[in-house]
């Protein structure tokens, strides 16, 4: 096993194809177990199930930010009904590469119509996710491939962020520069912050993107220092649902909901002791 590695290694040390076949390569399965995304993908269903797009939606387009998204699209995929806009932003080229590659249909970009099948077909139809094998009809691959068409379509920008500078996320173009409906990030703040006040004060800059009434959805692990990827052990801020809950109360968000649940099967992969998922509002009166 290398060295511990931190923020700036991420560039020549993490492995996009490794960190997918590892957390999105078995959708189906124990979601106790470390790195099951099966937990992952309910929060993501359940948010934007229960999101309702503002009412001047005539008027003005949604307008959705996902923040350090690594390789992964799995959050966009349940967004893609709701929102008109998406902003994909992510530290390093060979993420952001690898989310390209699947817009542009290469063949070794990695197939998320998988996860697709279970949004379109199982969680959206209120079925919860199927655990046994299903033959989908003709007419249901083609819901699929018309999502999938739907959101690389939705899917505007692909562009760098960084937590170490400011802003954090590189607002060249008006298209970026507009604030937004939705600003999520997953699994990403613990990966990349060095510190609580660190961590707070990004939530903080996270916030100011967004629109008064927007909301911040962020899902992430508690009280882990690493995670490892392929042969690569990555360092991990430990963060608390204190310090997760006093970010958003400090910058005036109203929490909408608050969800932590135990990792209970211990591995050698990560040291994570909860997943936890929330969503909070922003003021109509907070700019």
């Amino acid at each position: 096993m290398a060295n511990l590695r931190f923020n700036e290694d991420y560039h020549n040390s993490f492995d996009p194809k490794s960190f997918l076949e590892q957390f999105y390569g078995k959708l189906k399965g124990d979601e106790n177990e470390y790195g099951s995304p099966v937990r992952i993908i309910k929060a993501f269903h359940e948010f934007w199930s229960t999101f309702k797009a503002p009412t001047d939606t005539e008027l003005t387009e949604v307008r959705y930010l996902d923040f350090g998204g690594g390789p992964n699209i799995a959050n966009l995929v349940f967004a893609c009904p709701k929102v008109d806009h998406i902003v994909f932003a992510e530290y390093t080229e060979v993420n952001r590469e690898a989310v390209k590659s699947w817009i542009a249909g290469d063949t070794d970009a990695f197939d998320w119509m998988p996860l697709i099948e279970i949004a379109v077909l199982e969680l959206e139809q209120g079925r919860g996710i199927v655990e046994s094998p299903v033959l989908r009809t003709d007419k249901e691959k083609l819901d699929c491939v018309n999502r999938a068409n739907e959101l690389k379509r939705k899917i505007k920008s692909v562009i760098p962020c960084d937590v170490t500078k400011v802003p954090i996320v590189e607002l060249g173009t008006d298209d970026v520069a507009k604030p937004f409906d939705v600003v999520s990030t997953s699994f990403c703040l613990e990966s990349c912050v060095s510190s609580e006040v660190h961590y707070k004060k990004t939530v903080a800059e996270l916030c100011k993107l967004l629109k008064p009434n927007g909301y911040l959805f962020m899902i992430g692990v508690l009280k882990e220092t690493f995670y490892i990827v392929g042969e690569e052990k990555f360092s991990v801020f430990p963060l608390t649902e204190k310090m997760v809950k006093e970010a958003m109360n400090e910058v005036g968000m109203e929490i909408v909901k608050f969800v932590s649940t135990p990792i209970l099967h211990s591995t050698e992969l990560g040291d994570g002791k909860f997943i936890y998922y929330t969503y909070c509002k922003k003021s109509a009166a907070r700019k």
